[in-house]
């Protein structure tokens, strides 16, 4: 086998690799220790699976690999794991590729590969997010939003979880725009239950399905909260529609920040403005900031968000507001 002979590390062009391609971050996944920032970091120092395998100890350690067993690699050098067989509207997407999320690939926990049913956003696009009990207002309020980001020409990102995500992507579709929802299970099994029929209408009006958990997987907490970032990720700003305290809804809040993304939370009517259903957009817009403990944030991001007052970028009173933010 042939060494990295006068190639230094990262000076390899990942795009045009073997490591670098979707199939082959996939399959460096495989290999015990190694997540998407270790294998991004192996495609970008190694172009084949060979000089890869002939790579001694050392030289991984400088691509920060030292939890990965060496034997391993060159065992999988010598028969590579390929993805599973998919369906015809089921590709995967890695990250060096053209039709990766190009906003997603700039936080720093970017998935190295992306399940896709349907089509990848590459567009200007927004999160809209929130409870899963919304009130009337609520679902009211997140209808005149999503009808000015379609006009603005703004994809319209969620979680397919029922209440406001599925108000938004209902409101995409209706106004004739795209939608895509980022899931905490395998692109093939969308849930909850009741939501597979509007999965199937976000695939067939040219928007998609996403996830970085394999094909066959359920969804779970961690891997619910997890793509959360991926929601905000992939958008230019986040709306949070309608939350309470404590909400799941909070966590893309705290990534949205965290990521440096513009954070436009929707005011309450006033009638509802003492409702425990909208805790968690009253705190977000209160002047005097709020406590980053209801957003799960510690360290030097808890601080950042205590100096934030109020913590919202933006407090949306009427939808109109935010066609004027999108100019």
């Amino acid at each position: 086998m042939k060494g990295l002979g006068n190639q230094s590390l990262f000076d390899v062009d990942p795009s045009s690799s073997e490591l670098g391609s979707a199939p082959g971050l996939w399959a460096l996944m495989q290999v015990p220790g190694v997540g998407s920032t270790t294998a991004l970091k192996l495609a970008q120092a190694y172009s084949s699976w060979e000089q890869l395998a002939a790579s001694p100890v050392d030289a991984l350690a400088k691509v920060k690999a030292r939890r990965v067993d060496p034997h391993l690699l060159a065992t999988l050098a010598m028969d590579p794991c390929q993805p599973p067989t998919m369906d015809d509207d089921v590709w995967l997407v890695g990250y060096f590729d053209p039709d990766y999320p190009s906003r997603l690939q700039q936080i720093a926990s970017a998935p190295a590969v992306l399940w896709v049913r349907g089509t990848a956003p590459t567009g200007n696009a927004a999160a809209v997010v929130g409870t899963r009990n919304p009130t009337r207002a609520g679902v009211d309020r997140i209808h005149k939003v999503v009808s000015v980001l379609v006009s603005a020409d703004y994809g319209v990102v969620s979680g397919l979880a029922t209440g406001v995500d599925t108000a938004a992507h209902e409101a995409a579709l209706a106004e004739g725009g795209q939608t895509w929802a980022y899931l905490g299970s395998g692109v093939d099994l969308p849930t909850p239950r009741e939501n597979i029929n509007l999965a199937d209408r976000i695939v067939s009006a040219g928007g998609g399905l996403l996830a970085e958990v394999d094909l066959g997987t359920k969804p779970s907490s961690r891997t619910l909260v997890a793509r959360d970032r991926l929601q905000s990720g992939t958008s230019s700003l986040t709306v949070i529609g309608q939350s309470g305290i404590p909400s799941g809804t909070l966590h893309t809040a705290r990534f949205t920040i965290e990521q440096e993304r513009r954070l436009v939370v929707v005011a309450p009517p006033a009638s509802e403005a003492n409702d425990p259903a909208w805790a968690g957009n009253m705190a977000l817009c209160d002047p005097g900031g709020c406590d980053p403990a209801i957003l799960n944030a510690s360290g030097h991001l808890a601080e950042r968000i205590a100096a934030r007052r109020p913590v919202a970028d933006d407090v949306l009173t009427t939808a109109d507001a935010l066609a004027d933010l999108l100019e």
